[in-house]
């Protein structure tokens, strides 16, 4: 089954989900998919738990934990709404706070650092 995942369906992972976010297995799976709905500072994943369990091959508990847990380091933020009188979730990423992270790694890099070694 696929639960809504096509064929032609993907995410990115880019390498500041691993160096800076330290990011890796699922988390960054789930993650990934996230940003890749909300990247445009406007949109949000609202797609079902299902859908990141599928991607990411794991329980759907094991993917409320990696939610919570993105939550807590502050690389997601989630929103509740009512829609049609459901209690709806939607996610996105924090692109605000995950610049900050990024910025401040720029400031630590300089040309020929790794030469200092």
């Amino acid at each position: 089954m696929s639960y809504g995942i096509r064929d032609d369906n993907f995410y990115t992972v880019i390498g500041w989900m691993l160096n800076v976010l330290e990011l890796k297995g699922n988390e960054l799976i789930v993650f990934a998919i996230i940003y890749s709905f909300s990247q445009d500072g406007e949109s949000e994943f609202t797609g079902s738990l299902t859908f990141l369990q599928t991607f990411a091959n794991t329980s759907q508990n094991t993917v409320m934990t990696y939610l919570r847990t993105l939550q807590e380091k502050n690389y997601v933020l989630k929103r509740e709404y009512v829609k049609n009188n459901v209690r709806r979730v939607a996610y996105r990423a924090n692109l605000e706070y995950i610049d900050k992270l990024l910025r401040e790694r720029a400031d630590r890099i300089t040309p020929n650092n790794h030469l200092k070694n």
